[in-house]
Parts: structure tokens; C-alpha cells; sequence
């Protein structure tokens, strides 16, 4: 992805829960206080920068809404001083002035949702805060059959089309849920992608919210905001009768304990022998949280196969949707460079067929000269420990 979407997921999580534990406690949660708070999750085509359109379109007409203010000639950092001030809480700045939200929720609703949780306040009010104390699995499955209950959204000037109201609360109660394990159900691609996958697409809602919980603990998926960055890529997750599972989200590595640590990779075992197989495995994973701190803002995938481990998939590295392939050495010496290179090979074809490869190597310093010209000539980026020599457009350091 282009941007950190779990961890501006993540954000608005905070943002919200701070926000709506300052309403639940005062006791308001009127209309307009539930339609701000949701309205969070919302954004526009323009969700970027300091500039970005849904800022001001979005972000404080809803601040507004959840307290009561008329905020349409305030500046988000005036809004963000003005709430601070009435929770007397500085910290809450730093909560409004970040970038919020997640979902591009359909404008012919936007309005009309206004009237929809009027009529239907005294059934959603409940909701949202069970939604906020929700504890356990059992507490969130009863929210889920609430909404089953509640009747569809209609449409702006054709209430004859109606909208679940999945697609409207989920988001808002993935934003209120303190461990944030309430699972968006909306018509974005990738959850409708995931929920053809587990086969559950024409059950009803009970029955999807059971079976994208069940992810939970797998691929490396711990929450909600994990599940919805799989999106398109779930299969590729999953063991199923026919296949097994061939990436999960990349997970921090052991690198400080003196105990064994697994190999990667058995075509590995020779050289690593070499070098000393504890600290060269320890240096290994370091260098590979090293790189999921400094690629924080990627999606980040590893291999689970036996027949394709590799090291760190990044996902959009380009900002054109590509993919690159990254293979961490703990030696720059030759023969690991030429085994990472042979690796990354094949693992790109068993991967992606005969698709033009984008590839990398991660080193611990910087290798010899011919090394560097041999991985040139193969149009191999080349990332060490004191900077990048070509990944893409971006250049990172990965340590000093």
C-alpha cells in the first residue's frame, strides 16, 4: 500500500474510542453525536497531505457534529485546540490532528444515514456503546445479530434502494472496539473478495462475522485492521484441501536470544555453517525487523511454503502496484550474494511465472565493488545497513 492504512486504521481506533468515552460519560449520544462519530471512518478521494479534501469536507463537519459546534471557519489545528480544551486533555490534539479514517463510504448515502439513525436511535445508541465495551467474542456476535435485526438504509431520493446497514456500522464499530478485532463487512472489493473466499458471501451476517474472526491467529493476523490489508491476497493465506498456505503478514523475529533460531530457508544450511549459524541467524533477523520498521508504511509479507520462503514481499513499493522481492543475507560476502540471488530467482518465478521481476537483496554492509556491478547488470536492488543503492524510487536507510 501507498500509506500505513493498518496504522491509520489503528489511529482512528484511538481517535474515536477518546472521543466517544468524553460522550458515553456526559451522556450524549444523540443523533447527530452518532452520525459524527462515524462520519471518522470516512474519506474522499483526497485522503493525503495537509491539503487533503477530506478534511475539511469530512473530518470537522463531523467533530463538529459529535460536539455540537459550528467548526466551518476553524482550521483543524483551531479544532483540534477547541476539544483539547473541553477534555482537558492535550493529548487529544495529536489524536485529531493525524490522518483519520478509512473508508470512501458511498455519497448517496452520506445524507440519508442522517435520517436512517433517527428513526432507528434508540436500537443503535445500545449498539455503539456495547460496541465500546465489548470484551470477548459472544459480546461482539450479539452486537452482529443487532444489526441483522435493523432495517436497510435507503437511498438519497430512491429509498426504494437500500443499503445494508453492515456496510454503514461495521466501520463505526471497528472503530470503537478497544482491541479492534470487529471485522469491517462493507462493499469494498477486498472484503467482498474475502468473504467469496471463505464461501460465505450469500450467508447471512452472523455467519460472515464468524468466519473472517476465525482468521484471527493466522498468517500472521491479529486484528481486524490485519484482515482488511489481506484484502485481494487472502488465498494466498489459507490452507485449504488442494494447497497450503504460501505468505503471512511479516512478523518481528527473535534476534537478541542465544537459543536456536529456525532457518529460513535449508538451501541456507551450508553456507551459515561456515560463519557460525546462531549469530549469522540472529544477524539474519535483525536486519529483517530493521527492515519492517523502515517499510512500516508497506504492506509487508513472508513466505510460509516450504517450496517458496521468502524473506520480505513489499507490496506497492512503486506506487504503480507492484510488488518487490526482497531476500536478507546476514554476510556480504560472495557466496551469500550469489545464493540470495539464485533464491529470489526462483522464488519470483514459482511466485509470478514469467512477470517482470522486481527484486532486492539486503545486506548487512555494503559489498565489494564487482558485487555490486554483478547485481547492477541483473537489475537487482541493492539495500546494506548504511543505505539503499536502488529500490524502486524510494531510498531508505536502514542503519548508521
Amino acid at each position: 500500500m501507498s500509506v500505513d492504512w493498518a496504522e491509520r486504521q489503528r489511529h482512528t481506533n484511538r481517535l474515536v474510542r477518546r472521543l466517544s468515552g468524553y460522550l458515553f460519560d456526559s451522556g450524549m449520544t444523540g443523533t447527530r453525536q452518532i452520525y459524527g462519530l462515524s462520519k471518522l471512518a470516512w474519506i474522499t478521494n483526497s485522503y493525503e497531505g495537509d491539503a487533503a479534501a477530506y478534511i475539511v469536507s469530512t473530518k470537522i463537519p463531523a467533530l463538529g457534529d459529535i460536539f455540537n459546534l459550528d467548526f466551518s471557519k476553524h482550521t483543524l489545528d483551531e479544532v483540534a485546540k477547541i476539544i483539547a480544551g473541553k477534555l482537558k486533555d492535550d493529548s487529544v490534539r495529536g489524536l485529531i490532528l493525524a490522518h483519520s479514517g478509512f473508508t470512501n463510504f458511498y455519497k448517496a448515502y452520506r445524507n440519508s444515514v442522517l435520517e436512517w439513525i433517527d428513526e432507528h436511535h434508540t436500537k443503535i445508541v445500545p449498539l455503539f456503546k456495547s460496541a465500546y465495551i465489548a470484551k470477548s467474542d459472544s459480546d461482539r456476535l450479539r452486537i452482529v445479530n443487532g444489526i441483522a435485526k435493523l432495517s436497510g438504509i435507503p437511498k438519497a431520493n430512491h429509498p426504494d434502494q437500500q443499503m445494508k446497514p453492515e456496510y454503514f456500522l461495521s466501520p463505526a464499530f471497528f472503530m470503537l472496539d478497544r482491541e479492534i478485532k470487529f471485522p469491517l463487512i462493507n462493499g469494498n472489493k477486498g472484503v467482498q473478495n474475502l468473504l467469496n473466499v471463505l464461501k460465505v458471501a450469500d450467508s447471512d451476517l452472523p455467519s460472515q462475522y464468524r468466519a473472517m474472526v476465525s482468521l484471527y491467529g493466522k498468517g500472521g493476523i491479529k486484528d481486524a485492521a490485519d484482515l482488511d490489508q489481506v484484502g485481494l491476497d487472502l488465498p494466498d493465506f489459507l490452507t485449504t484441501d488442494t494447497k497450503k498456505a504460501t505468505k503471512k503478514l511479516l512478523e518481528k523475529k527473535d534476534a537478541s536470544g542465544g537459543r536456536n533460531l529456525p532457518l529460513k530457508d535449508e538451501a541456507d544450511v551450508e553456507t551459515i555453517k561456515k560463519a557460525g549459524s546462531i549469530i549469522q541467524r540472529r544477524m539474519h533477523n535483525k536486519l529483517t525487523n530493521k527492515l519492517r520498521d523502515y517499510l512500516s508504511a508497506y504492506t509487508l509479507l513472508e513466505g510460509r511454503s516450504e517450496e517458496c520462503m521468502f524473506d520480505v514481499l513489499v507490496q506497492g513499493y512503486d506506487g504503480k502496484g507492484n510488488e518487490v522481492l526482497i531476500e536478507v543475507k546476514s554476510s556480504s560476502e560472495t557466496g551469500n550474494v550469489r545464493m540470495a540471488i539464485g533464491q529470489l530467482f526462483d522464488y519470483w518465478f514459482k511466485m509470478k511465472g514469467d512477470e517482470e521481476p522486481h527484486l532486492a537483496i539486503l545486506l548487512p554492509e555494503r559489498p565489494a565493488d564487482e558485487i555490486v556491478d554483478l547485481l547492477q547488470w541483473l537489475d537487482v536492488g541493492l539495500l546494506h545497513r548504511l543505505g539503499c543503492h536502488r529500490l524502486g524510487c524510494q531510498v531508505y536507510t536502514i542503519d548508521r
